[in-house]
């Protein structure tokens, strides 16, 4: 597969929604378009996050995104970026649409300037640990994660 990797615009909203649908069922969750649509397009239209796109150049298809939010590093003095996303549609998985996602994420991270990224990731999940592993990230293992219900 030949993929075409790109910043995502408002443009790209619907051919990025069942990309994202797929993606929160994967973790469980509920399709909820509208819901969706409204995250997506307020992140696309305000700059809040930064999402690149794999297309497969032969079909023209989206078959992967990546998604960053900016966080800032008191310790470090300087912007990081939070790897929130990465999915790739089943069909298309082994193509290597992860791995260009997670080099061009990282550039653009070097573009501005960012001090670090980082993501977390479900323990189960096996193949996505090998993918960031593969790539270079590695695991933490000097802070403990912690969530609050709200």
């Amino acid at each position: 597969m030949r993929l075409e990797i790109f910043q995502a615009t408002i443009d790209d909203l619907e051919a990025l929604l069942p990309l994202v649908t797929g993606y929160r069922v994967f973790y469980e969750r509920e399709p909820k378009p509208q819901s969706e649509r409204e995250f997506l397009e307020r992140n696309l239209r305000d700059g809040r996050s930064t999402i690149f796109l794999a297309r497969d150049a032969g079909s023209g298809s989206i078959v992967g995104f990546v998604q960053l939010f900016p966080a800032y590093s008191t310790v470090w003095l300087g912007p990081q970026l939070i790897l929130e996303d990465l999915f790739v549609a089943p069909d298309a998985r082994g193509g290597g649409a992860a791995t260009k996602l997670l080099e061009r994420a990282e550039t653009y991270a070097r573009e501005i300037g960012a001090v670090g990224m980082f993501l977390e990731t479900a323990m189960d999940n096996e193949t996505a640990q090998r993918v960031y592993e593969r790539a270079g990230w590695t695991r933490e293992n000097r802070f403990y994660k912690y969530n609050a219900k709200l």
